[in-house]
């Protein structure tokens, strides 16, 4: 259900019924957890061993002309952009639960048969999660807004830089539903 608030306070969307904006970041469940557990990692584990580095290299003595202490600085600055980055994120992100079996969207593993006859399987996700190499394809990307809303059984065409791509959609199952199957 749309706005839906669950216990994390996070809300459920149904992709389905919205549209991205520029304030609304989707987002798969797992993939919201993958960021909160990266961001609480950054706050304590990275933050305290950073901490610990520039406690040393202050010891050293001379702040005016230490490199070190400088690099430390410029990393620890790169942290607290990465950490500020997840932060917002999070906060406009909208964890998209696919709605139902046999539709390709946030959530779904796609099989898709590619006009050459070489077959690939994806898994549909939001624009954070995109990892192409792991089979990980985002919703904005061209593969995905071709695959997305569409059942097994269609074929659809896809602007590739090559030219013009037809796939057919061979099956789309839900992840948990691939996940009990391996179970």
């Amino acid at each position: 259900m749309i706005g839906e608030v669950k216990p994390s306070g996070r809300k459920e969307t149904n992709v389905r019924s919205l549209t991205n904006t520029d304030e609304t970041l989707l987002i798969s469940a797992d993939g919201y957890a993958e960021r909160c557990r990266d961001l609480e990692e950054l706050r304590t584990e990275a933050r305290g061993a950073l901490a610990e580095r520039l406690r040393e290299a202050r010891r050293d003595g001379h702040l005016d002309d230490n490199p070190a202490l400088y690099d430390l600085f410029e990393e620890q600055a790169r942290l607290e952009r990465r950490i500020a980055l997840l932060e917002s994120q999070l906060a406009i992100a909208e964890i998209v639960q696919p709605t139902s079996e046999g539709v390709a969207e946030i959530g779904s593993i796609v099989r898709v048969c590619e006009d050459t006859g070489a077959t690939r399987e994806y898994e549909l996700v939001g624009p954070l999660e995109s990892d192409i190499e792991n089979g990980r394809v985002s919703i904005d990307a061209p593969v995905g807004q071709a695959l997305f809303g569409n059942q097994a059984g269609a074929t659809v065409e896809v602007a590739a830089p090559r030219g013009a791509l037809a796939l057919e959609l061979v099956s789309v199952r839900r992840r948990d539903t691939v996940a009990r199957e391996a179970a």
